[in-house]
């Protein structure tokens, strides 16, 4: 067992489940950072994770009644397709540019969830919640599964701001329906890059053992917090790893 890995799982794992984000959008520059595991293994060892993570959080969101299943299954039908084309593409791009591109996403999901909890009084936070057209959910999906794809994770970290900002949900409404998108999502990619040798068991089987309780933990108290709070973490959070992983990996 790897204790490191063990340590980074009981971190990552709670943080993922309280901003609703599967967990391998944070685990992969932790485990390059912190481990110095090659580039793709960083990026591809956690994905496994992610299904884990959103399933725990998911049962501790089951009694709230906060999923909108017609955007998650929408998102699923069109998301899985791209997440399978974005997970073949990592291989012809390298290692360097991955990571880089992961720290600009973090970086620029972080900055537009810190404005955007600012400005809630504008216009757009003040529309109340409509279903969205099918046409906009699908092409938003795609979109995010190849992204998610080529950056090795379950797409929470683009699902949940997209649902806020262009969807108009609530933000605890958002990470419920993300979670289960992320679930269906990561399944393929798992796959596919396990297959691409990009996944060591050994790491993720360490971090499991760390996500499982601190998961649930996460997700509870994301149910008991005010939603203003979570935007303003996540954002900080965010944009704070995100510049000191983007430097360290130049």
């Amino acid at each position: 067992m790897n204790f490191e890995a063990l340590l980074i799982g009981c971190i990552t794992g709670f943080l993922s489940a309280f901003f609703g984000i599967g967990g391998s959008s944070i685990d992969t520059p932790v485990l390059r950072t912190f481990l110095n595991l090659p580039p793709l293994i960083a990026l591809g060892t956690p994905l496994p994770l992610t299904v884990l993570t959103a399933t725990i959080a998911s049962f501790a969101y089951k009694r709230e009644h906060l999923v909108n299943f017609r955007v998650a299954v929408y998102s699923i039908i069109a998301g899985v397709p791209g997440i399978i084309l974005g997970s073949y593409l990592t291989a012809y791009l390298s290692g360097k540019f991955l990571m880089l591109l992961t720290a600009v996403v973090l970086c620029l999901v972080g900055i537009d969830f810190i404005i955007k909890t600012f400005k809630e009084k504008t216009h757009t936070m003040k529309k109340p919640f409509s279903q969205p057209p099918v046409c906009y959910i699908v092409s938003v999906a795609v979109a995010i599964g190849i992204l998610s794809g080529v950056l090795a994770n379950g797409g929470g970290i683009f699902f949940v701001p997209t649902y806020v900002i262009l969807f108009r949900m609530k933000i605890k409404e958002a990470v419920a329906t993300s979670l289960l998108t992320v679930i269906a999502m990561a399944l393929p990619g798992s796959i596919i890059h396990h297959h691409l040798g990009h996944i060591d068991l050994r790491i993720t089987t360490s971090m499991a053992i760390g996500v499982i309780p601190m998961a649930y933990l996460g997700a509870k108290l994301d149910i008991r917090t005010r939603s203003k709070t979570i935007m303003i973490l996540f954002g900080v959070v965010m944009v704070v790893f995100s510049v000191y992983f983007f430097i360290s990996q130049l």
